[in-house]
């Protein structure tokens, strides 16, 4: 029985050090953050999520990136809007940046779905 849990308790073991985890020396997640609003557009108002991504492909042309902070802003951005602020359709805003440098990556809005627009296509 010791056997089994001396087994278990190395499997755990070996689990922990085999997962990937971010190398040590890159920015914090403040520094992510604080880096994210200098390249995010105007209309940001809020940080919905700063995660590191393993081996981020943006979807534009260019060579993946080991490691890179993903950094998603909500906010409003006037090329979504009908008529004035009100009219303005709440959005996301992602920033990549390099884990380790902090230099800019890319950048996407991200728009959302109207439903009466699906319908009519």
């Amino acid at each position: 029985m010791i056997s089994l849990v001396v087994i278990a308790l190395s499997l755990a073991s070996l689990a922990l050090l085999l997962w990937p985890s971010p190398p040590s020396g890159g920015l914090t997640r403040a520094e992510a953050v604080q880096v994210g609003w200098t390249h995010v557009d105007k209309g940001a108002v809020a940080v919905s999520y700063a995660e590191i991504r393993r081996d981020f492909n943006t979807g534009f042309d260019l060579p993946t990136h080991h490691w890179a902070w993903v950094v998603a802003f909500t906010g409003q951005w006037h090329l979504l809007c009908q008529g004035g602020p009100e009219g303005c359709d709440p959005t996301t805003e992602w920033v990549a940046i390099d884990y380790f440098t902090g230099d800019w990556i890319a950048s996407q809005h991200s728009y959302p779905t109207h439903p009466e627009l699906a319908a009519a296509l």
